[in-house]
């Protein structure tokens, strides 16, 4: 059971995404709530989830331990440099792009936010439709 404890206490964020999106749709809670619970899960995969760094340096993107899309690693220079990186403009290794394809654990958080968010608007949606 240590494996399961260890997980959550990581990737709290995504438990609480998909736990939110069966909750929604068993309608065991109302949209209101969903939105709440996708927002704080945006937050998490924004600026918690254990991710890679992904400033640009001289050699390319830094490779250390970082939280979060828009955070940087220990480093002070790479602090708030996803945040920089994600809105740069550019191709190649330059843009957003290869800063969010960059392996799987940025791509599994993109995703994440993307689910967040779509999940929101579709609640906001049912809150204001229906």
């Amino acid at each position: 059971m240590g494996g399961l404890a260890e997980f959550l206490k990581k990737r709290w964020g995504v438990a609480l995404l998909v736990a939110g999106m069966l909750a929604w749709a068993s309608d065991v809670i109302g949209p209101g709530v969903f939105i709440l619970v996708a927002a704080v899960a945006v937050l998490y995969f924004l600026l918690q989830a254990p991710l890679r760094c992904i400033a640009l340096g001289r050699q390319g993107r830094c490779r250390n331990n970082a939280q979060g899309l828009l955070r940087g690693c220990w480093i002070r220079e790479h602090k708030w440099q996803g945040l920089k990186a994600l809105r740069g403009a550019g191709d190649g290794e330059q843009g957003p792009r290869t800063a969010l394809l960059q392996d799987r654990q940025q791509m599994s958080a993109s995703l994440g936010v993307a689910v967040g968010v779509i999940s929101a608007i579709v609640a906001c949606a049912d809150f204001i439709f229906k």
